[in-house]
């Protein structure tokens, strides 16, 4: 069954694009952390440097690593779902890690859940964004989403940096879960799995009407 239209026509496809950019700046921000906790873990705990970095090694490899499977965990569990499910997953790894005393924790929580969470909110979601909801401005649209993974290194890190500075580590953790608890019902209520399901199509190109070419005056 079709649902009623939503505001902005055609144009909800920005807002659909809006929210995954935010979704997408969310997963490069908590991607960026683990590179302001080295110093903040190591003076609170005294862990060795090592044992800290192996943590965000194994984050990006499972990141990187559970991107191919997400696509098709998106054909067949849908892109709202999946999208909302790895930020909460984001946000509770990344909050419990608040609660850490032990290196492995670090390992379970910034390294395995976050990994793989954040890995399912990569570019291929931008690109089935665009697919989906784009015909024209495709082009233009991925490109500015692929920009989100820069954008949000550029917000979060002297953010992160900051707040590591004044306050603990813990602030750090806490602030890149909050986000991802806000961004998930977010993503939840303003991204439809597809166009059809608000009763909108994917956004087209602009229609030319051609006009019929004006008779010529007949000479005497």
């Amino acid at each position: 069954m079709i649902r009623p239209a939503r505001p902005f026509a055609q144009n909800y496809a920005f807002v659909v694009a809006g929210a995954i950019f935010l979704a997408l700046m969310a997963a490069a921000g908590l991607r960026a952390a683990p590179g302001v906790l080295i110093l903040p873990l190591e003076k609170a705990f005294g862990w060795d440097r090592a044992s800290i970095s192996a943590a965000a090694a194994v984050g990006i490899f499972l990141y990187g690593l559970t991107g191919p499977f997400a696509a098709a965990l998106m054909t067949s569990f849908g892109v709202r779902r999946t999208v909302t499910l790895s930020l909460l997953l984001m946000a509770v790894s990344t909050g419990l890690s608040s609660l850490m005393t032990a290196p492995w924790q670090y390992m379970a929580t910034w390294g395995v859940l976050a990994g793989f969470s954040s890995g399912a909110v990569a570019m291929v979601l931008g690109a089935t964004i665009v697919n989906r909801w784009f015909v024209a401005r495709r082009s233009l649209m991925l490109g500015l989403l692929t920009a989100s993974t820069a954008t949000g290194s550029l917000i979060f890190l002297p953010g992160m940096a900051l707040i590591a500075e004044h306050y603990s580590w813990k602030g750090v953790v806490l602030t890149v879960a909050a986000v991802c608890a806000v961004l998930a019902p977010v993503v939840w209520l303003l991204v439809p799995e597809r166009p059809a399901d608000i009763g909108h199509k994917p956004m087209a190109r602009p229609t030319t009407t051609s006009h019929p070419p004006r008779a010529r005056l007949a000479t005497p």
